[in-house]
């Protein structure tokens, strides 16, 4: 995949929103290399691309929540929206993110009542595990999805904030961070979806079907 392909399927984020997610900066930065004169910068990961990904086609899309209901059962053993790995939304108002830029995106400055399912882009470069003091986030090998290790996972968010698309979340009943593992190659969402609205392809599929529907 070459490096256009790539930052168009890892879309829309500016470099100074990734800074404000990772809570990293000019100032924040300087200031940790000042402070922890001894400490070296970590060796960036680089994953090899996973077998796939999980799309969502909006129009086939009616909020049932089943994929949330689906992902959270198999993975957790219970129903929540907090730790269900599939993130469903609906355009509202500014966008399912706020005011922070969707509506730019095509998706309605004042809302267009769209839902959105926003799901892990199993990057090659994940913010997530770059973030993780732990080292907690590695690859797995059914899929290459990246997975969370519980044993080595403390709890301290800083995956959930690092992530553009907030896609890590803490089980607040654990305090382990959760992602898609893509269930190890079964994708559950995607199976129990009623209307077809999500699929599992692969990342050229994934970028054929981008740019057919965002005209890229």
């Amino acid at each position: 995949m070459s490096v256009k392909e790539n930052k168009i399927l890892n879309t829309a984020i500016t470099r100074r929103d990734f800074l404000k997610f990772t809570g990293l900066g000019t100032v924040g930065a300087a200031a940790a290399s000042w402070l922890l004169p001894g400490c070296q910068s970590k060796d960036i990961k680089i994953f090899e691309t996973a077998d796939g990904m999980i799309i969502h086609e909006a129009a086939r899309c009616t909020g049932c929540l089943i994929c949330e209901s689906t992902c959270s059962v198999g993975n957790d053993g219970k129903a929540s929206q907090i730790t269900a790995r599939i993130k469903v939304s609906q355009n509202l108002a500014y966008g399912p993110d706020g005011v922070r830029g969707d509506w730019v995106h095509g998706k309605g400055e004042n809302g267009n009542f769209t839902m959105t399912a926003d799901t892990c882009r199993q990057c090659e470069q994940p913010a997530c595990a770059l973030a993780c003091p732990q080292g907690a986030i590695f690859q797995q090998e059914a899929t290459g999805a990246r997975e969370v290790d519980p044993e080595k996972c403390v709890g301290c968010g800083t995956c959930t904030r690092a992530c553009p698309w907030g896609i890590p979340t803490l089980d607040p009943e654990t305090n382990i961070s959760t992602k898609c593992i893509l269930c190890h190659g079964y994708t559950a969402c995607v199976k129990d979806c009623p209307t077809g609205a999500l699929s599992y392809v692969s990342w050229e599929d994934a970028l054929k079907n981008y740019k057919k529907h965002f005209q890229v």
